[in-house]
């Protein structure tokens, strides 16, 4: 009802929606996917992962968990191919794991179960919060969403999951190995997320941030899912060479990472 509502206040969005519509479809039709799976071979060597062992890795993993979150859980994307082979590289000595935004709490069992000796912090804010009722479509089934998460939480007894507003890490003093930035993504809210996790980042640690978007395109950005603050906020640390920062694409298919304008990647960061 609320996109109906924007798309009647702002009628020129429909002609925009319908010029997207026609445009990915001419674009996943020349889509070239092996090209994307290459580049994308060639970013993870260059990270030191071997990605083929990952993408193996991660489906056993999968398979022993009896989810198959490639065809049921839309979250689902490279990011849990990056821990995977974090998981099997014995260069990262990954103990302490600190992840923002809970949301189903599936991957904090992933987690869990890629790192086994490791102990996941999750931070999601409280289940009364207005932001947390009204977004991802939580508003009529709060409840069961809750009951969902909690099973997978309750799972491990590794995890340890922390209702808080994610500006509070300010006052966290806990240092992590692996830190996961999912919670919101626009302004002001990610650029805090990525400045306290620099500070809660152990020295040879390393950030993932998701969802980083390198241009705005007509619809402009909102506070929780699309925006370029991750972006700019991480090329700002960067040019101060307080970072270094490479770009994964954060999925592979037509659908997701044909047009460019709308292409989502993640964010692999480490201390300099």
């Amino acid at each position: 009802m609320n996109k109906i509502i924007r798309y009647l206040l702002k009628p020129h969005r429909i002609i925009f929606k319908i010029f997207d519509k026609v445009t990915l479809n001419f674009q996943i039709k020349k889509y070239d996917q092996s090209y994307f799976e290459k580049k994308q071979n060639e970013t993870f060597n260059f990270l030191g992962l071997n990605r083929a062992q990952g993408v193996k890795n991660l489906d056993l993993l999968k398979k022993d968990l009896n989810f198959d979150s490639d065809t049921i859980r839309d979250m689902s994307s490279e990011h849990e191919v990056i821990f995977s082979c974090l998981s099997l590289n014995k260069n990262f000595k990954i103990k302490d794991i600190l992840e923002i935004g809970t949301f189903d709490g599936f991957n904090s069992l992933l987690l869990s179960n890629l790192f086994r000796d490791s102990q996941i912090d999750t931070i999601d804010l409280p289940e009364k919060d207005e932001d947390f009722v009204n977004f991802y479509n939580r508003k009529t089934n709060v409840d069961k969403f809750l009951e969902e998460r909690n099973k997978n939480l309750a799972k491990n007894t590794r995890i340890k999951f922390l209702p808080l507003n994610s500006l509070k890490l300010l006052n966290h003093n806990k240092k992590y190995d692996l830190i996961w930035i999912d919670g919101a993504h626009g302004y002001p809210v990610v650029c805090s997320d990525i400045i306290n996790s620099l500070h809660l980042l152990k020295d040879n640690g390393v950030i993932l941030c998701d969802d980083i978007i390198l241009n705005l395109n007509q619809y402009g950005s909102d506070k929780m899912h699309y925006s370029i603050a991750s972006y700019e906020t991480l090329n700002e640390l960067k040019k101060q060479k307080l970072i270094k920062f490479t770009l994964v694409f954060k999925r592979l298919s037509a659908e997701a990472n044909s047009l460019e304008n709308k292409r989502k990647y993640i964010g692999v960061v480490s201390k300099i």
